[in-house]
């Protein structure tokens, strides 16, 4: 199976109506006098519990309950419901396909991440769908300023910031437990990778391989079962290395590195012994659209330039920005005075006076060799950040093209600004 691509809604609605009992979240307005979805997750799952839940408003409902697979599916196909005493009415005509992905263990996709590979099919709603209103919403449940944030709150028990969902009309999520890589810890020569998994632990386990592979060649070991298996790192970990669970021609799980080079949500299951080689490897592939050095703490115009990236940065796909790294990237270290500790401070006041809103960052010290590093490591927050100066009032709005950080246009701007609903 490819890891993106397009599947039939037919498809899944069969293979919804086979299963005894599905898990499913459903998101419902009201809509002159009935209750019409606007969207709804089946999870695919039996090994899940299940909490059951129901927040009722008058304009607004959330379901969380175990269903029989067929009525699930007549959901899916399109056809109205009961539903929790709900009459469940669909929007307009469905569509016929569904984009379709394959994602590994501990993989961020829609909000989502899960310790085990997922595949999971979305759904798309009609355009011209009415979207919910921004009334509050007090009820049989927890009162929310809007619905997007009773929704956000209901399906990822995290605040609202995107509103990722409103295009998607049904999300179906299967997870993949055959195998998976549980921890991989990797130190100055040697990766250890935990591998657990259903399949495993039995006897069906012909061609299963775990394998590191660089450009200077792989390493494949069989795999015997769950448990832990080791690879020398002679030379310590080569850059752009790929971990690779597999049985045939089908993949399990995999891990590429570098995984900091983004400045995404760092990967829990991935523990470096030393962060002096994880920092190497980061500095690998140069200054560049993900990557911004600084000597030190930087001071006038070159402090407005860092807090620009940050700002652009945060309006795309995140990056980092190290401080203690020469233009030449070399590590030289922050200097003694003031304490790092202070050196820090510093740069998250920065942050926190001239970006707005607050970019999501996360701030760390990267010991190398004795040599501290101070890692602003920040994540694409969906919508568009800007730089102000605290002499002027006008806010500023940057991307980053290459290894430089240049002003954005206006379609840039404006397509920044749509992905955020009004209130």
């Amino acid at each position: 199976m490819a890891n993106s691509g397009q599947t039939d809604t037919a498809e899944l609605v069969a293979m919804v109506s086979e299963r005894t009992t599905v898990i499913v979240r459903l998101a419902l307005v009201a809509d002159e006098h009935q209750w019409q979805l606007h969207h709804g997750q089946i999870t695919l799952d039996d090994d899940t519990p299940v909490t059951e839940r129901a927040w009722r408003y008058s304009t607004a409902a959330f379901l969380e309950l175990p269903l029989p697979g067929p009525t699930a599916a007549a959901l899916l196909h399109g056809d109205d419901q009961d539903v929790h005493d709900i009459r469940v009415v669909l929007p307009g005509p469905q569509s016929s396909s569904a984009s379709t992905y394959r994602l590994r263990s501990q993989e961020q996709w829609g909000r989502v991440t899960t310790p085990w590979p997922r595949t999971e099919w979305t759904i798309s709603r009609d355009h011209n769908t009415p979207q919910p209103g921004h009334d509050l919403l007090i009820g049989d449940g927890p009162s929310f300023l809007n619905f997007d944030q009773a929704l956000s709150a209901f399906l990822y028990q995290r605040p609202h910031d995107s509103n990722a969902d409103r295009s998607q009309l049904w999300r179906i999520v299967q997870p993949q437990r055959g195998g998976w890589l549980e921890k991989i810890t990797i130190g100055p020569d040697l990766l250890t990778a935990d591998l657990v998994g259903d399949d495993l632990d039995g006897d069906d386990l012909d061609g299963a391989v775990l394998e590191l592979s660089s450009a200077a060649g792989h390493q494949p070991q069989p795999i015997y079962g769950a448990g832990t298996y080791h690879f020398e790192l002679r030379h310590g970990l080569a850059h752009d290395s790929l971990l690779m669970l597999r049985r045939g021609d089908q993949w399990l799980d995999w891990r590429h590195f570098p995984a900091p080079a983004y400045g995404r949500a760092r990967d829990a299951s991935v523990v470096w012994e030393e962060s002096g080689p994880e920092l190497d490897i980061l500095l690998a592939s140069g200054e560049g659209k993900y990557l911004e050095c600084k000597r030190e703490v930087p001071e006038g115009d070159s402090r407005k330039k860092m807090l620009k990236t940050i700002a652009a940065f945060a309006s795309q796909n995140g990056g980092t920005v190290l401080i203690g790294v020469s233009d030449d990237l070399h590590i030289v270290g922050l200097p003694e005075k003031p304490t790092v500790d202070k050196q820090e401070l510093a740069v998250v006041g920065m942050i926190r006076d001239t970006v707005e809103p607050a970019p999501p960052y996360e701030s760390r010290v990267i010991d190398h060799d004795g040599k501290k590093v101070l890692a602003i490591e920040v994540s694409g927050g969906g919508q568009m950040y800007s730089y102000r100066d605290r002499d002027s009032r006008r806010p500023e709005f940057y991307v980053r093209v290459g290894p430089n950080t240049v002003p954005a246009r206006h379609p840039e701007i404006a397509a920044g600004f749509r992905q955020v609903p009004s209130t």
